[in-house]
């Protein structure tokens, strides 16, 4: 019931065409669209020793990364820093969006320069990226299906602050993380079925 009342739909792997669909009902340009690479998940554990929280915070499902144009980290917009909302997610609650770049919500960290998020990313196909323009700003905003309206919200309120961005080049990213989410509860569910076996 929880999940309904949030807009929360089951997890499960979506594929090329049916992502460029859902992004397109999403507002989403096919030129921004993304999907993470699952091998994501291996880099991040590698991290883990270096900074488990950033850690934690990079694996949420909804998340708006603000690079500078050296590649750098420099705002961090993650689901469990968000402020409270029923039955929705307030990306605004202490209105960090109402400025370009935002104020930050999340703590920043450094296990992710641009330059590693990309490597990361593949079209919807399943191909690398091919070289990004140089930008002022670089937004990558990481969502999914299986958040429903809430990523829908997400994406609108990213949208909304892009256009702050006065005399600024910026390019966003909309990246769908579904492929890697439910690779990740997968390989925890075949764990936990050999642990009761």
């Amino acid at each position: 019931m929880f999940q309904s009342i949030y807009g929360i739909r089951g997890l499960r792997q979506v594929p090329g065409p049916e992502l460029r669909q859902l992004a397109k009902r999403y507002g989403i340009e096919q030129a921004q669209l993304v999907q993470l690479d699952t091998s994501y998940r291996q880099f991040l554990a590698r991290q883990y020793n270096r900074d488990s929280v950033a850690v934690k915070n990079h694996y949420q499902p909804l998340q708006v990364s603000y690079y500078d144009a050296t590649g750098q980290l420099r705002c961090f917009y993650v689901n469990c820093y968000a402020g409270g909302g029923f039955p929705n997610i307030n990306w605004n609650y202490q209105g960090g969006l109402n400025q370009f770049p935002p104020a930050p919500q999340a703590p920043l960290d450094t296990i992710l320069p641009l330059t590693t998020y990309l490597s990361y990313l593949r079209t919807p196909e399943g191909h690398l990226l091919p070289p990004q323009p140089a930008t002022d700003y670089t937004v990558v905003v990481q969502w999914s299906r299986f958040m429903g309206r809430q990523s829908r919200r997400l994406i609108e309120a990213t949208k909304r602050n892009g256009m702050l961005a006065q005399g600024q080049s910026v390019r966003l990213l909309f990246v769908s993380n579904d492929n890697l989410q439910a690779y990740v509860y997968e390989q925890q569910d075949r764990r936990d079925a050999a642990r009761r076996k």
